[in-house]
């Protein structure tokens, strides 16, 4: 797929901007803080209308307005040419296509598949748990409807056990949601061991590219519990019932999970260079999207927050090698880019975008 065109309206710094987009590459060129990522934010609304910079989606409204509005026109190989409209107002929002109301988020998470690249993802690395699992519910919930629903089953079941043992629920009542969480519990750690197992080769020889030599990268998932099918889910439960119930929270399951990433001297975060770190976490969003051509069958569009100039020009060749050319890439930076093809540029001064 392919961005066409762009029109956003009371997003962030952007009053109104309309933004034609039909190259291969784009490139968006200003200073720091003058929109040049709250474009791309809004173009990465289309995987799953979330952003790649914040979880509070009252902070995408433009200071006064009541909502947002953004509409794309997108290129698909497999629909021609398609028109989304997202709305956003606070924590609400309406997604339309072709004029159509999408009523569930199931129905539309990963039809128009973006990877951001920014320096955030560092945080993949370097963060908490939370944010690499993070990063595996979304790449799986865009390729797999089966796998968000099990993790919005799973999830709800937790909050609802949790609320439970709060309040001293019975025996029979722990019963009841931990035998609806178990299969949910189970389908979700099955995906995320065949998503680790098939995006850790491709990260590695992606990883290989940007760093022209064999530094071992490698991606290991940390399952909670190791025994994933679901009556094992469920015994740990039963028998961590006592513990839980003091803590007031379960203790166990795909919401402790984790992965890590290793080079050949250890552990990356704890060992890789800051040079290391930050190739690793380019190839990892570059495997993602490989993962997601390769699922979806089509092309995703990569969107560069600022992440090339901070590559070494040996790691940002191997970028280069690492991208198809039907790739549609829309980068951002405070400099033009060098080589590489040719760039529809467009200058951003607060909030306003020139071709």
């Amino acid at each position: 797929m392919r961005f066409s065109n762009i029109r956003l309206q009371d997003f962030r710094n952007v009053g109104f901007a309309e933004l034609e987009l039909n190259s291969l590459r784009v490139f968006l060129l200003g200073s720091n803080g003058q929109g040049k990522s709250n474009l791309l934010e809004a173009l990465g609304l289309v995987t799953a209308v979330r952003s790649f910079r914040t979880q509070d989606l009252s902070a995408l409204l433009r200071k006064g307005g009541a909502e947002y509005t953004a509409v794309y026109l997108i290129k698909d190989e497999r629909e021609g040419e398609v028109e989304l409209e997202i709305v956003g107002g606070g924590r609400s929002r309406k997604i339309r296509i072709d004029g159509e109301v999408v009523d569930r988020l199931g129905d539309f998470i990963g039809r128009f598949p973006v990877v951001p690249l920014s320096s955030g993802d560092l945080q993949i690395l370097r963060g908490s748990p939370a944010e690499r699992r993070r990063f595996l519910d979304i790449t799986l919930s865009a390729v797999d409807r089966s796998y968000y629903d099990a993790l919005r089953r799973y999830h709800r079941g937790v909050a609802e056990r949790n609320r439970l043992l709060k309040r001293g629920g019975s025996v029979a009542e722990l019963s009841a949601f931990e035998a609806e969480m178990a299969p949910a519990a189970a389908s979700i750690c099955e995906g995320r061991t065949a998503a680790i197992e098939k995006i850790g080769p491709t990260l590695r020889r992606i990883y290989e590219t940007l760093a022209e030599g064999d530094e071992g990268p490698e991606l290991f998932f940390k399952a909670n519990v190791t025994d994933s099918d679901a009556e094992a889910f469920r015994l740990r439960w039963e028998e961590g019932r006592e513990q839980d119930g003091i803590l007031g929270a379960t203790r166990q399951g795909p919401h402790r999970d984790d992965f890590e990433l290793r080079l050949t001297v250890g552990g990356a975060r704890e060992y890789g260079s800051d040079g290391q770190q930050r190739a690793l976490c380019v190839a990892l969003r570059l495997a993602q999207a490989q993962y997601f051509q390769e699922m979806l069958g089509h092309a995703p569009v990569l969107l560069a927050d600022d992440v090339l100039g901070e590559l070494d020009p040996r790691r940002r060749a191997g970028f280069w090698k690492s991208c198809p050319q039907d790739w549609q890439i829309i980068a951002s930076g405070t400099a033009r880019p060098e080589g590489e093809g040719d760039w529809a540029v467009w200058q951003v001064q607060e909030g306003h975008f020139h071709a």
